[in-house]
């Protein structure tokens, strides 16, 4: 199990980084409305940038394939939800500046 939580960690720490140029460069070709939105699309650019370092450091520490897999659609889980979370927020913001 320590094994699934450092592959876990690493995954996460090299995605949260990755994430940060997946968002600005998105934010780059179409503006992100919202404060909020902005924070949810960035955890969804991190989480979806943080499967490939996950799986392999679970590779590297050994781990077995079921683990890999469930942890990885766990990640893509996580990222869908964000997403959505995401598009909700930026409708009202959009929907809220349009109304000025």
């Amino acid at each position: 199990m320590e094994h699934w939580v450092i592959a876990v960690l690493i995954g996460a720490a090299i995605g949260l980084v990755i994430g940060v140029k997946i968002a600005r460069d998105s934010h780059r070709k179409q503006p992100v409305r919202g404060s909020i939105a902005q924070v949810f699309h960035y955890l969804a650019c991190a989480g979806l940038a943080s499967m490939l370092p996950f799986i392999i450091a679970g590779i590297v520490v050994g781990l077995r394939f079921l683990a890999l897999f469930g942890t990885a659609v766990g990640f893509l889980g996580l990222t869908a939800v964000f997403l959505l979370v995401y598009a909700g927020f930026e409708q009202v913001s959009g929907t809220a500046s349009a109304a000025r």
